[in-house]
């Protein structure tokens, strides 16, 4: 599916690297979302950061300048417009202003270090509407530089030299001289070639680079309309940024660095590589939204910084280890979910950014030490200003410490919001699988047990994937039902999913922040004669019965019937004991037989090979196709396509989910959509499940921290599901108007042809819909990821008929045994 347009207010694109090309795959496959936060982040340096060079400071500790006395980086936040949202980054111009090009509402500039904005109109802004913007930049001499791919609009054709083909989707470039001059760009990259300049970058001196997405860097010449490949990467291009004549690109693998004199590329530093490549956790390198994971940009004396999520680093090339400047647990930077852009300026131009309209520095200013220690960085509509105070203790006296099993969005994004208001306390946020040193799951938790009951634990507890119940029986979890209960007004939370966890004590030990909802889409009789998974088989039997030929779900691959179906039904498999329920797991995999056959039954090959090689595509990304193909945002759109009679899996927001859903059902008629039942009803699926260590040193910070997490505040910007606070629940609704284009997908059909389907917001009564729906739900799937696996396995071999459901299930009930012993 190409998708057209993107310019709502806050970006939630799905599939990143897809949609950068301006091409989303047939299946409806629109992966994971990058929400709000991931916007772009700018980091400039006012002047030059610390004094000297590196010291043996390793990635993780302080900087010896900071540690054991007096001195860090302060943070003061300045908000900027909410109009500002997708944008290329901060510039810094020459003149002392600063630019930002957002890309659903255009030029904005501050003429006063970013205290306030103006939008300023410009020729250029109509020519990347209606496509999806990748990168805006500006040199400091006012020269802009944009890249766009989709189906150019008709204010960019006007500007070329020659006509395109009527049909022409692909990637375009917008310049624009210092004078206004305006000029629009074919490079002669196309959807077919999977490629487009997705990165662009200004040297101070004017000279453009950017990068395309097989991981080449060019050369851009404007006026000449002209590419120069100066180097391949290995993989996607990251970060470019420049220490003096040297070009630098992050890469997968670490730091690429080009001497744009000689024109060759230099010997790899072994140290920057090595840290770059234990700081990018994910594999991605930027993001869609624009911006980065991690940046690069050139300081003093040829520093090389690096700026993570852990924090503000630098080091000497050639030197042998990283320090570190500020530490992300004490800023903003620590926020996982922020990306940035960067690289220093000169004093002069510091100074002129500090400056207000009258051209007087801000009576607030500095001494002239700490004006030497400052700069901005940008996070998404955020500006902060660090600055370094001598008078603020190095460590904070407190510490509050965060444990999850994995790296947890949301845990960040709530520290982040805790460390502006409790700048006296140092917050830790420990991953107990962090990917650097390959520790398997049972070492971290069993490493973790030995720490809690040796009253050394983390104060917060973030649940996903740990065994809570043993916890729970063991007495390690203290109860937050109080916390929960204190909410309330517009701060309060959605009392069934409260309940849904409260033990028959009263006392609730977990909660999660977010949740998904499962749904079921189709034809309203249909759907409403299913009322668990045994109905749900009549009727697809009954379905095939009607309809020989064809898919009915669209999902003919076992692993993701079996998922599926068990995100409905796994609550069900064990008992209050916690034992194996084997009655419980004989009626599953019989039930779910009987609806994969009737899937095969008239699924044709050409069907089959369709949708098979559309999962194929998704591997080729890196995408996980079995979790692609159990959201029904995906799977609803083949109802539309001719794949698929009915559609389930969950949702866990809105744009490019729910209203996918709702969209496809003003369209069809006689279709709607309600809980999806298995072998439970009224069942969500919980993320980031948060408790309490009843062994908390910081008892009442970790208390407070707690309460903090589920205040409107904090959840509005938690995107792993949906808030359970009703106030942010309702504003995920409100961030357009019901019944606004949110975009558009083309839909290739079954029968050749091709469809737009217009994306609409929910409007009020689609809402009230879904939050009744949400009201009911009641039964929360607990996390069993071993037990999971275990059905999957065995249920296979059901499904293939290598195996019975009586042979299946004793060998599952065996296997659990010896589980459940150890």
């Amino acid at each position: 599916m190409v998708f057209k347009r993107r310019d709502e207010k806050r970006e939630t694109v799905r599939n990143r690297e897809r949609i950068m090309s301006g091409k989303i795959n047939g299946h409806g496959n629109i992966n994971k979302k990058i929400t709000a936060a991931l916007l772009c982040v700018s980091l400039f340096f006012l002047t030059g950061c610390g004094n000297g060079q590196a010291e043996e400071v390793q990635k993780g500790t302080e900087s010896t300048e900071n540690s054991g006395g007096m001195g860090r980086y302060v943070e003061e936040i300045l908000e900027l417009p909410e109009e500002i949202n997708r944008n290329g980054g901060l510039n810094m111009l020459s003149d002392g202003s600063m630019t930002i090009i957002s890309f659903n509402s255009g030029l904005w500039r501050s003429i006063n270090g970013g205290v306030s904005w103006q939008k300023e109109e410009t020729e250029f802004f109509p020519m990347m509407q209606n496509v999806y913007a990748l990168s805006a930049v500006m040199a400091p001499d006012g020269t802009v530089a944009v890249t766009c791919s989709g189906e150019m609009p008709e204010a960019a054709k006007q500007a070329l030299a020659d006509p395109l083909p009527e049909d022409w989707a692909g990637n375009y470039c917008i310049f624009v001289s210092p004078e206004g001059g305006v000029k629009v760009v074919d490079f002669g990259f196309t959807q077919e070639d999977g490629s487009c300049l997705a990165t662009l970058q200004f040297q101070e001196d004017g000279r453009l680079f950017g990068g395309d997405m097989n991981g080449k860097i060019y050369e851009i010449d404007i006026e000449h309309e002209s590419l120069k490949e100066l180097f391949m990467m290995e993989r996607k291009v990251g970060s470019i940024g420049f220490n003096g004549n040297t070009l630098m690109a992050v890469g997968t693998d670490g730091l690429y660095l080009y001497d744009l004199e000689k024109g060759e590329l230099l010997p790899r530093d072994t140290v920057a590589d090595q840290f770059i490549k234990n700081a990018l956790t994910e594999e991605s390198v930027s993001y869609t939204g624009g911006g980065y994971p991690l940046v690069v940009f050139g300081g003093e004396d040829a520093v090389i910084y690096i700026a993570c999520v852990d924090g503000l680093y630098r080091h000497a090339p050639g030197g042998s280890t990283v320090e570190q400047v500020i530490d992300g647990a004490l800023s903003s930077l620590g926020d996982h979910n922020t990306i940035y852009l960067g690289r220093e300026l000169s004093r002069d131009m510091a100074e002129g950014s500090e400056k207000d309209g009258s051209g007087e520095k801000e009576s607030a200013g500095a001494s002239e030490d700490a004006a030497g220690r400052e700069f901005l960085v940008q996070f998404g509509r955020m500006l902060a200003r660090y600055r370094f105070d001598a008078s603020m203790p190095a460590m904070p006296d407190k510490e509050l410490r965060i444990y999850s099993l994995e790296d947890q969005s949301s845990v960040r994004k709530a520290a982040t919001i805790w460390k502006k208001e409790h700048t006296d306390m140092y917050v830790r946020y420990e991953v107990g699988m962090d990917g650097e040193d390959g520790v398997t799951k049972e070492d971290a938790i069993r490493k973790l047990n030995t720490r809690i009951l040796a009253g050394d634990g983390p104060d917060v507890i973030i649940l996903d994937g740990l065994p809570v119940d043993s916890y729970i029986e063991k007495g390690m979890l203290a109860d937050i039902s109080g916390l929960l209960e204190s909410t309330d007004g517009e701060e309060a939370l959605f009392a069934n999913l409260v309940e849904s966890f409260r033990e028959e004590n009263g006392a609730v030990y977990g909660m999660p922040l977010c949740i998904q909802v499962p749904l079921l889409a189709g034809d309203t009789n249909v759907i409403n004669r299913i009322e668990d998974l045994e109905s749900f088989a009549d009727e697809m039997e009954a379905l095939r019965q009607e309809y020989p030929e064809g898919c009915l779900l669209g999902i003919c691959d076992e692993e993701t019937m079996l998922r599926l179906f068990g995100m409905v039904s796994s609550p069900a498999w064990t008992d209050e004991s916690g034992e194996i329920d084997g009655a419980a797991v004989t009626e599953f995999l019989t039930q779910v037989k009987r609806i994969y056959d009737a899937e095969r039954a008239g699924a044709s090959a050409a069907d089959l090979e369709v949708l098979q090689r559309e999962d194929e595509e998704l591997r080729e990304y890196g995408m996980d196709v079995v979790e692609n193909n159990i959201q029904i945002c995906n799977n609803v759109l083949n109802i539309r396509r001719g794949y698929a009679r009915l559609a389930c899996g969950y949702v866990n927001g809105i744009q490019l989910c729910l209203d996918n859903v709702t969209s496809v059902i003003r369209l069809e008629e006689a279709m709607h959509y309600k809980s999806f039942p298995g072998q439970e009803k009224n069942v969500f699926v919980p993320k980031t499940m948060v408790g309490l260590n009843v062994r908390s040193e910081q008892r009442a910070d970790a208390e407070a921290f707690i309460r903090m997490m589920f205040s409107g505040e904090a959840q509005e910007n938690m995107y792993d599901g949906f808030p359970v606070n009703r106030e942010a629940f309702a504003g995920r609704f409100a961030m357009l108007q019901g019944g606004d284009s949110n975009g558009s997908m083309l839909l290739p059909k079954k029968d050749g042809t091709e469809e737009e389907l217009e994306l609409l917001w929910p409007d009020a009564g689609e809402e009230r819909v879904f939050t009744e729906l949400v009201q009911n739900l009641d039964t929360p799937v607990e996390e069993k990821a071993w037990l999971d696996s275990l059905v999957c396995e065995l249920g296979t071999e059901v499904l293939e008929e290598q195996r019975s459901v009586e042979d299946a299930v004793a060998e599952i009930e065996k296997r659990a045994a010896i589980y459940l012993a150890e």
